[in-house]
């Protein structure tokens, strides 16, 4: 309940007139302290995404739909010392959702071919 309150304040922040980040780095931080080997696994589905495309959005929104996938699969590694772990594997598929849900216009930009490279300068038209 905590991770979901963070992840919400952070993307619609009452102070900031509710318009925050993404939350990807909260979902992130969220991760390593609930599953350090799923984080660890959307980490690296990030890198391999985000290499050869230099999409920042496209490595973050495949990492975020890769978290309830790897806590299913890596969640026996918890199960005998914490109960509930299907709760975690609810909160990741939420959380992927809301960062899908917040990243609309780069899914919009993605499907045009005119979002941005990370590393590439921008050229006069």
């Amino acid at each position: 309940m905590c991770g979901l309150l963070a992840l919400l304040g952070h993307m619609w922040p009452v102070y900031l007139g509710f318009r925050g980040g993404k939350g990807v780095a909260t979902v992130g931080g969220i991760v390593f302290a609930l599953n350090w080997m799923a984080a660890l696994i959307a980490l690296g589905v990030w890198v391999l995404v985000f290499l050869p495309s230099r999409y920042v959005s496209l490595g973050s929104l495949v990492g975020a739909l890769a978290l309830p996938v790897a806590h299913h699969f890596t969640k026996q590694h918890f199960e005998p010392r914490v109960k509930g772990q299907w709760l975690v594997t609810v909160f990741l598929g939420l959380a992927a959702v809301l960062v899908i849900w917040r990243h609309k216009a780069n899914l919009k930009r993605l499907l045009e071919g005119t979002e941005k490279k990370l590393g590439r300068k921008e050229t006069a038209a």
